[in-house]
């Protein structure tokens, strides 16, 4: 009989986010028959962990300094012996342990972002610039160890060849996937009460980290100037350290009475489904996970132009996709697909078929046909 295959997903947590979602569901679609699938988690914490399926060995480290995570990360792949260590974040480290180990694994990177646009963002305090050099040198030593650097989008492998020197042939290219069958089902919840009290149509619906790179502030100026054009409400699903700053700025604008904060859903599926326009205005994406389910969700979409929202949406056909990051541009944007039923109707339909390329069984058996002929 064939022995099963090991493979490890290692990630820092599993705090909401679009690459810990996805770490979650790929590993859990993966064949348990064919694979011995486990999951590290620097920090045992986060709104998936009850997602990870009970086949599925979920371990995690118990110091919180780097060098104690690193020798604690090293002891289990030794213990553990891996054939494949897929690692979200924290590669040096990742890299490292697995090299000191002695397990001889395969070492696979999955890169969600374009890393140079990470090493732009504010939310990151880059403020030494000596600090982001030091930083940028590491990744690129990092990326030429790797046995394998797996990318979102073709913009985050262009980036990987054009900035950090990483030779074509080291990367591969995978979408992350959209479970259909899960938002399918959750789309059918109806939408809770605090919501439902400043749910007035026509609704914008966006989501996501309240953070820098998702630019919610471009969003609410938007929103300033679409009122003059047409009447919407807008609800912003999540949480972040900007919190304080956007309320500050929906004030500033006059916009209580038509931009909600509402917090983290668990399900922000249902929203969607029942929202006139799903936006998404980042100021860079490596995918764009979000914008995948809420066209799952058959809503029409209008995202800024970034790396990864370039790769999904098709202008016209399946979403709006706004080249100028201005308030200006998003507005007209928005006012365009807001106002033209005919238009909404067309990128909805767009929108439903295009999720389907991203379906999770799909995008699973990608990973395990890659993984296994790396570990072969």
């Amino acid at each position: 009989m064939t022995r099963r295959l090991r493979v490890c997903f290692v990630l820092p947590s599993l705090n909401g986010g679009g690459a810990e979602r996805a770490a979650v569901a790929i590993l859990n679609a993966m064949d348990g028959s064919a694979w011995d699938r486990s999951m590290y988690l620097f920090k045992r914490e986060g709104p998936y962990l009850g997602d990870v399926s009970s086949s599925v060995r979920l371990s995690s480290g118990q110091t919180a300094s780097r060098r104690g995570r690193l020798a604690e990360l090293r002891r289990y792949f030794r213990e553990t012996r891996p054939d494949v260590i897929v690692s979200f974040l924290s590669y040096f480290t990742v890299l490292v342990a697995a090299r000191a180990s002695g397990a001889r694994a395969r070492v696979v990177f999955n890169q969600q972002t374009p890393m140079s646009a990470f090493l732009d963002d504010a939310d990151y305090q880059w403020r030494r610039p000596w600090y982001r050099r030091v930083f940028s040198a590491v990744a690129r030593v990092a990326y030429g160890r790797a046995d394998l650097i797996v990318t979102t989008s073709r913009g985050v492998a262009d980036d990987l060849r054009e900035r950090f020197g990483v030779a074509p042939g080291r990367i591969r290219i995978v979408h992350n996937p959209v479970d259909l069958d899960r938002i399918a089902a959750a789309v059918a919840e109806p939408i809770d009460d605090a919501v439902r009290a400043v749910w007035k149509t026509p609704v914008i619906v966006t989501a996501g980290r309240l953070a820098e790179a998702k630019n919610l502030p471009l969003l609410v100026d938007a929103m300033a100037l679409l009122r003059t054009r047409a009447a919407a409400q807008l609800v912003i699903l999540g949480e972040g350290e900007q919190d304080a700053r956007i309320r500050a700025r929906i004030a500033d604008r006059g916009l209580t009475d038509c931009v909600h904060l509402v917090g983290f859903r668990a399900n922000p599926w249902r929203y969607f489904a029942k929202a006139d326009v799903f936006v998404l205005t980042s100021r860079y994406e490596g995918f764009g996970n979000v914008l995948i389910e809420a066209m799952a969700c058959g809503v029409p979409v209008v995202a800024t132009a970034s790396p990864g929202t370039r790769e999904i949406i098709e202008h016209g056909a399946n979403g709006f996709l706004v080249e100028e990051h201005t308030p200006e541009a998003v507005a007209s944007g928005l006012a365009h697909v807001l106002t033209d039923a005919a238009c909404r109707a067309k990128l909805a339909r767009g929108a439903l078929a295009s999720a389907s390329r991203y379906a999770l069984p799909r995008i699973a058996r990608e990973y395990e046909s890659i993984l296994r002929e790396l570990a072969a």
